[in-house]
């Protein structure tokens, strides 16, 4: 009798096995296509639908941040106007505004997206934004800008920057690098358009109006947050909507696969909160089955390529329960610092970072003390970002036929840049201005389209954040810091001519230590 009771046993336990796998052999279905297989696992439309409506509202967002950002020449020559103020105090407006955003990225990428979805940063980085430039309407001294102004808006691009890109990344699968292209290009675009419309402002309400008015314009970064749907929305929409069938379904097959399935929603929902996690169906090795069921035996389902594991534990009352031991990355390895490549890219991106985003906050000054008007000034810097935008796209273009290494690529747009930023003092008219704008806007950031590509190159995909946290704290460090010296490099020599040959000796200086990977 005991012989029989086991021998049934085991023929229930190997049913229930065969159940299993033909429960995620369909889940994995090799004949469906991409787009619905990852859009079948995550639960939300991708490259389609609502997925566009989520491009457009992260576009608008970021063409606000970035417009905002990279106007603040514009503004920059006021606040010294009004104020009274000399070139240090008020670079460092600019400088903490640096170190806020990057420190704050770092928080948002390592540990803010595991605690709460992309929208609701967006909404809070808004909500930052909106009252950073209300309050600085308000201010009376370049010091209150290093509240209002630095670090409320500073802190509001770090909490919405990096959200938008991940939520990009999160809607878009196959169309993965036209919608990135198209979020970056957007901020060039912002640029563009935000400088001349700062300047009318300026000239229109002075600099308090000014700000109020683009207080009510960043607040629209709050509406855009809202059009981010989380998407445990269609997560539980379609759990919903497919409860009947579930239930008729599994009523057929048993509880043994209601529970499954049950569980394989919870790994949905897990994979969609945790870009780190990745789950896979599909992937199975192995069924065993225990000669005996005894309380807690348990049959390994499978076993991923990644060390995740999942198992089910099958009680004495016949029900299984799904145990899964998700093997957890660490938050940060060290071991990247011992990748030569990667020290040469962190170099470039941290020192480099002088020649690339700083010179555009005084461009606008410098142009003035060549005699240029300050309207005509602050085109310059619309000039400089239709460069940058047509850099953008021309390098990305270049990089993707892959005849030359894109750290090569970025370490002759660098000797470029340099060279030219270090012949100011040849620009005395207009028209040089010009040349030279159009020059550094298209050559200067090009590490700033191709380093995201060239980190995976170097590092891949498993220790990317870590990596690209150093790299914002690096570059929020120096660049911070060297805000106000530069300011008082220009107070001591008075001209801004000394500030553009530190910037052009940055850009030379990093796209050497790039090309010294030729020597290695």
């Amino acid at each position: 009798m005991a012989t029989k009771n086991a021998e049934k046993s085991d023929e229930d336990l190997k049913e229930k096995s065969r159940a299993i796998m033909k429960h995620f052999k369909r889940s994995s279905d090799p004949d469906s296509s991409h787009n619905s297989k990852a859009e079948k696992r995550r639960g939300h439309p991708i490259d389609k639908g609502y997925a566009w409506v989520v491009l457009v509202a992260c576009c608008v967002a970021v063409f606000l941040i970035t417009g905002t950002f990279k106007s603040f020449g514009v503004l920059y020559v006021e606040l010294i106007t009004v104020f009274q103020s000399n070139a240090k105090m008020t670079s460092v407006v600019q400088g903490l505004l640096i170190f806020m955003y990057s420190f704050g990225s770092v928080f948002v990428c390592l540990f803010g997206l595991r605690l709460f979805p992309s929208r609701t940063w967006v909404i809070i980085g808004g909500i930052f934004y909106f009252f950073g430039f209300l309050s600085s309407s308000f201010a009376e001294s370049v010091e209150f800008l290093f509240f209002s102004y630095s670090c409320l808006i500073g802190a509001g691009m770090a909490l919405s920057f990096s959200p938008i890109v991940v939520t990009v990344g999160t809607y878009f699968d196959e169309k993965k690098g036209f919608a990135s292209g198209l979020l970056m290009s957007s901020g060039s675009l912002g640029a563009l358009v935000m400088a001349p419309f700062l300047r009318v402002l300026l000239n229109l309400y002075s600099v308090e109006g000014a700000l109020l008015i683009i207080a009510a314009v960043a607040s629209h970064i709050i509406a855009c947050g809202l059009l981010l749907r989380p998407t445990p929305f269609y997560t539980g929409k379609r759990n919903k909507a497919s409860y009947e069938s579930d239930c008729s379904s599994t009523e057929e097959q048993g509880p043994l696969v209601d529970s499954l399935t049950r569980d394989s929603d919870q790994f949905d929902r897990l994979y969609s909160s945790d870009p780190n996690i990745v789950l896979k169906k599909g992937h199975f090795q192995q069924v065993d089955c225990p000669k005996q069921r005894t309380s807690n035996e348990v049959v390994s389902v499978f076993q991923p390529n990644d060390s995740k594991e999942c198992s089910l534990n099958f009680e004495r009352q016949g029900s299984a329960v799904v145990n899964s031991t998700v093997g957890r990355k660490r938050i940060f390895n060290i071991k990247i610092f011992k990748n030569t490549s990667y020290l040469r890219l962190l170099f470039a991106y941290t020192i480099g970072s002088l020649g690339t985003s700083l010179p555009q906050g005084y461009l606008p000054a410098f142009a003035m003390e060549q005699g240029t008007d300050r309207t005509d000034a602050a085109w310059l810097i619309t000039i400089s970002s239709f460069a940058d935008l047509l850099g953008r796209i021309t390098i990305g273009w270049i990089s993707d036929k892959k005849r030359i290494k894109r750290i090569y690529l970025i370490a002759i747009s660098m000797v470029v840049s340099g060279v030219v930023q270090c012949l100011s003092p040849f620009y005395k008219n207009y028209l040089s201005l010009v040349f030279f704008s159009m020059v550094y806007g298209f050559f200067s950031n090009f590490i700033s389209a191709l380093y995201f590509p060239v980190l995976l190159d170097i590092l891949g995909v498993d220790d990317f954040r870590c990596a690209l946290s150093v790299l914002y704290v690096g570059y929020g460090i120096i660049s911070g810091c060297a805000a106000p010296f530069i300011g008082e490099l220009k107070d001591k020599s008075g001209t801004y001519v000394t500030c553009f040959y530190l910037f052009g000796a940055a850009h030379i200086i990093s796209s050497a230590v790039l090309f010294s990977e030729c020597l290695s």
